[in-house]
């Protein structure tokens, strides 16, 4: 068998190169992340990394003689979203999300609120902005009604090499949009 001529590779790679318009990759720090604007300014701020939920669509098994046949699932099921945030010497960012998941949960019990008093929803739409090279916003992910279902530990420790503190928090959300 002989092998493809240079020419060939050439041809492809023009044509790739054609095609492409951004050779700029993306950036692990490129993001900037909006909570609830109003409510949860400390939130935002303090985000450190988002992990973007994976997506799984489930097929459907369908006995046929001998075997199963495989056909597409008809939806989609999301995984969490999980953020790492930056505790500050307040620990605000950490407070924000321990009162909403406290409101979460008692929601259902105080049906009345004290007069005069906004309380905010138990859920909330979380926008991811994806930045360019230039810190330019690109795109974004927005999660639809998200709310928190886990918030992780804090660990204090005397021996720490000057690390800032940090804690997970992980979001469950009905759907998300990519624009």
């Amino acid at each position: 068998m002989t092998p493809p001529r240079a020419g060939f590779f050439l041809c492809i790679n023009n044509y790739m190169t054609d095609n492409i318009t951004n050779f700029n990759y993306l950036s692990p720090t490129g993001f900037k992340v909006v909570v609830g604007r109003e409510n949860y300014k400390h939130l935002q701020y303090f985000a450190q990394s988002v992990q973007h939920p994976g997506l799984e669509v489930q097929g459907i098994e369908v006995p046929y003689k001998r075997t199963n046949v495989s056909f597409t699932g008809n939806f989609i099921q999301n995984s969490t979203l999980t953020m790492d945030i930056l505790i500050d010497e307040n620990m605000e960012s950490y407070k924000e999300m321990y009162d909403w998941m406290l409101r979460m949960v008692n929601e259902e019990h105080e049906l009345v609120s004290p007069r005069g008093a906004i309380v905010p929803s138990s859920y909330a739409d979380i926008t991811v902005s994806i930045l360019t090279s230039a810190n330019n916003a690109n795109r974004s992910i927005k999660y639809r009604n998200a709310f928190p279902t886990s918030l992780g530990d804090i660990q204090f420790a005397a021996t720490s090499t000057g690390e800032y503190i940090v804690f997970p928090v992980s979001f469950k959300f009905d759907y998300f949009e990519f624009s």
